[in-house]
């Protein structure tokens, strides 16, 4: 445990050290994120969803619920994709048959390698809720549920990301389950809008996606309180969907990694 720890940290400050060569970038990315906060602060007047039943099971104020839906669907998508651009960019500079065949094995490698993103999106996440603090929302958080709900979600789309990653060893270029679960959640999840006032053979759709339960419980937890046993129902369906995808999705990168292994297809892009 204290090794893996230890090289976890290394990746982490190795990581850091070269963003930290790239502040501007870094910057840009935050002022990206709080500009979309203005947006749709001066947009949400213009929006016309009072009284909705949908929007009035989280509070009935269109901002917080588009923010928070924003926020965490930004930082899902991240968790997605960084997995499946950590072997990209090992692909592209040569190195990932060296990173893949060290002692370490090849799935922790790949964890270890997107721990600096996970942490660098994490802190635009923050900004985020904090700059919305700012423009007035008033957020009642029960953290503990908040957490959990969390973390939940962060496994599954580290488990879709694991699988983003084994399609691009197999692959070598395009990511299909990356670009069809982004664009689908942006538009079916409930990021944007309330998911009811979708025909209902659209809402059946979303009822697949988990970012839909997701951001229905953090949008609970956050907005009113709700406690995790108020939550039970997507937390549960989090749960099983975690406990089903994070030891398929690693098994089948495991499996991809040997396939180039014996082909010898690891350097090939």
């Amino acid at each position: 445990m204290i090794a893996t720890l230890r090289k976890a940290w290394a990746f982490l400050l190795r990581d850091f050290r070269i963003e930290s060569g790239y502040r501007t970038s870094f910057l840009m990315r935050v002022v990206e994120s709080v500009m979309v906060l203005g947006l749709f602060y001066f947009l949400s007047p213009l929006i016309v969803l009072s009284g909705s039943p949908a929007l009035a099971r989280y509070g009935d104020h269109y901002l917080p619920f588009v923010i928070i839906g924003v926020a965490f669907a930004r930082y899902f998508d991240l968790t997605l994709r960084m997995f499946s651009e950590s072997i990209r960019q090992a692909q592209v500079t040569g190195c990932l048959d060296a990173m893949l065949s060290s002692q370490s094995g090849c799935v922790p490698i790949v964890l270890m390698s997107s721990l600096y993103s996970l942490v660098s999106g994490g802190t635009q996440l923050v900004i985020i809720l904090v700059a919305g603090v700012a423009f007035g929302i008033h957020f009642g958080i029960n953290i503990l549920a908040t957490f959990v709900v969390f973390v939940l979600s962060i496994l599954i789309f580290v488990s879709f990301g694991v699988l983003s990653a084994a399609m691009v060893v197999w692959l070598k270029k395009g990511d299909p389950i990356a670009w069809t679960l982004s664009g689908a959640s942006a538009i079916l999840g409930g990021a944007y809008f309330p998911i009811q006032v979708m025909p209902p053979w659209l809402q059946k759709i979303s009822f697949l996606l988990p970012i839909t339960y997701s951001l229905d419980a953090l949008r609970l937890t956050m907005l009113r309180s709700y406690s995790i046993a108020m939550v039970a129902k997507p937390v549960g369906i989090l749960a099983i969907m975690t406990a089903i995808l994070l030891p398929a999705s690693i098994m089948l990168f495991a499996g991809a990694v040997r396939k180039g292994r014996k082909e010898g297809t690891l350097t090939e892009y």
